[in-house]
């Protein structure tokens, strides 16, 4: 009997061992900053580094975790290549450019994997047709000119690194130039062309692009941007220069360019050149945005201010995974500080690394799905799997590119709710799920709906659709009373095809829940009826004119 005790109490406690095990190993942590290492450093951070600094083409000689000449000549050509100090020290700027979008130039006569990943990136948008064969030959190198003649870069044939940034960016994103853009005169501090120069997207650190060189080049001519020479990398040099030039130009300092701030660069005559005297500081603004953490969905969502500055307008929706009922992301509101990382790690708890931490406390944070060993191409595909279920220790994690709006445009002093007291909102909730495979649908803005406009062009919609139609319809059935208790975002959602079965119901249209021809006809008239009558405005009565021999004697 004592035996049989004793043998249960053993068996408890290798469990209660094994599970304490798991949890150290899996659990949610506090992410780390990447440390700065120097020559004669040892450790598993500079094997990682090496490794990476192979796969991008930079080292060839294996990991051996020192820190040796080689590791240091590597880091050299890289920020020699982007425009970073060159102190060969792998210091955290350095680090995050390397473990991130970061290219070794190629020209005519080179060979290898990488080679071979351009020659396929080309073939894939239809400039290269030949065998991808590693070999950088007089196809390879046409298929580059063009792409550079397409794309307003400096025709070589080389694949530098403006051109392979711009060659893997989204090119859904960018406009085709039909010649090479000059690059700008040093001297000139005012907008000399009267063409404005179009805002595409936020520029904020990390970013990389053709946008960023120009924008260092405008920088540079209104004598805030001093380094060397102009990248294709927005770091601490870059964001320095657009903090000055926000300084100086009575704008909010945030060192992120966004549509104001690029406005007030490219296309204001009267930009305050660095040699100038400042304006006067600016008023405080409201902060852009409020997030809302919903546990009970898996859903984070996203507000801005209204015109009476209370934060009603969704601005996004993003699928999540919260904290599990063991390991719970904790209620509460949570002011950020600001504090951000492009990558971070869990050293403590078995390792695995995530990009774009964003820090809602000492406990929490926003960051991305996991990845190997600092690599964006090698996501752990459970934990993208798993988005929409409470899968996390603590942490919101994000998908990669919601993380990355999260990380450029969610700063200090917004306000994060989490909570777990939500109805369930199963609209939202499709809509989170349909954007784990397109993010970049997002939610559509009502502004400048006008019940009273033409509808928009047919096209048959059902659940799943999404667009400004989808949009339309919705605003129009809640108008009318149909569609309720969730909000219109654009995505055709099970509360949208609830709407149109009960506007089909009252129509006498066959209820199916989808808004084809004969429910778009009726949603139209239905839209018109409601519409009010003019009212006709008082004419008023014509003003009376003296008699003749009235207007006689008066003279």
């Amino acid at each position: 009997m004592k035996r049989s005790l004793l043998l249960c109490v053993l068996s408890l406690l290798v469990c209660l061992s094994a599970c304490l095990a798991l949890a150290e190993e899996t659990g949610e942590a506090v992410p780390q900053d990447f440390v700065t290492l120097n020559l004669g450093d040892a450790s598993e951070a500079v094997t990682a580094l090496q490794n990476r600094l192979r796969d991008i083409g930079y080292l060839t000689e294996k990991a051996t975790g020192s820190y040796d000449e080689a590791t240091r000549d590597a880091v050299l050509r890289v920020q020699d290549n982007y425009g970073i100090e060159e102190t060969g020290v792998a210091d955290p700027d350095t680090q995050e450019l390397i473990f991130g979008e970061c290219y070794m130039p190629l020209k005519s006569g080179d060979s290898g994997d990488l080679v071979k990943a351009l020659q396929q990136r080309l073939k894939a948008i239809s400039l290269y047709s030949d065998a991808v064969d590693g070999k950088y030959g007089a196809t390879t190198e046409q298929g580059v000119q063009i792409f550079q003649k397409l794309y307003g870069l400096e025709v070589t044939g080389a694949a530098d690194i403006n051109t392979l940034t711009m060659l893997y960016s989204d090119l859904n994103d960018r406009e085709i130039l039909p010649a090479p853009t000059p690059t700008p005169q040093p001297g000139a501090i005012t907008v000399t062309t009267g063409e404005t120069v179009k805002f595409t997207k936020k520029l904020a650190y990390g970013s990389t692009g053709a946008n960023v060189q120009k924008l260092q080049e405008r920088l540079k001519e209104l004598g805030f941007f001093t380094y060397k020479k102009t990248t294709t990398g927005f770091y601490k040099n870059t964001q320095a220069a657009v903090k000055q030039f926000q300084e100086y130009n009575s704008l909010p300092v945030t060192g992120t360019v966004d549509e104001a701030t690029w406005n007030a660069i490219f296309n204001d005559a009267s930009a305050v050149p660095a040699s100038a005297t400042p304006r006067p500081s600016p008023e405080p603004t409201p902060v852009p945005y409020f997030v809302d953490v919903d546990v009970r969905n898996q859903v984070t969502k996203v507000f801005t201010y209204d015109e009476n500055g209370d934060y009603t307008v969704l601005a996004r929706v993003m699928i999540c995974s919260t904290g599990t009922t063991s390991y719970p992301s904790k209620p509460g509101t949570y002011t950020l500080t600001g504090r951000k990382a492009r990558w971070c790690t869990f050293p403590k708890w078995g390792g695995g690394t995530a990009q774009y931490w964003t820090k809602i406390n000492s406990e929490i944070a926003f960051h991305s799905i996991m990845y190997i060993n600092y690599d964006p191409d090698r996501p752990n595909m459970s934990t993208f799997n798993h988005l929409g279920k409470r899968a996390s220790h603590g942490c919101i994690r994000l998908h990669t590119q919601d993380a990355k709006w999260v990380y450029n445009n969610i700063g200090a002093g917004t306000q994060v709710y989490i909570h777990n007291d939500s109805n369930t909102d199963s609209e939202l909730v499709a809509f989170a799920k349909y954007r784990k495979s397109n993010p970049g649908d997002t939610v559509l803005s009502a502004e400048g709906y006008d019940f009273n406009a033409a509808p928009p062009a047919y096209r048959r919609m059902r659940s799943g659709a999404f667009g400004s139609d989808v949009l339309w319809a919705q605003l129009t059935l809640e108008q009318l009373g149909y569609f309720k208790d969730t909000t219109a975002t654009g995505y055709y959602g099970p509360l949208t095809a609830s709407a149109v079965k009960r506007f089909q119901k009252a129509n006498g249209i066959k209820v199916d829940g989808v808004l084809g021809e004969k429910t778009y006809a009726a949603l139209c008239a239905a839209q018109i009826k409601a519409q009010p009558t003019p009212v006709p405005a008082d004419t008023p009565a014509p003003t009376q004119t003296a008699a003749p021999e009235t207007a006689a004697k008066a003279q």
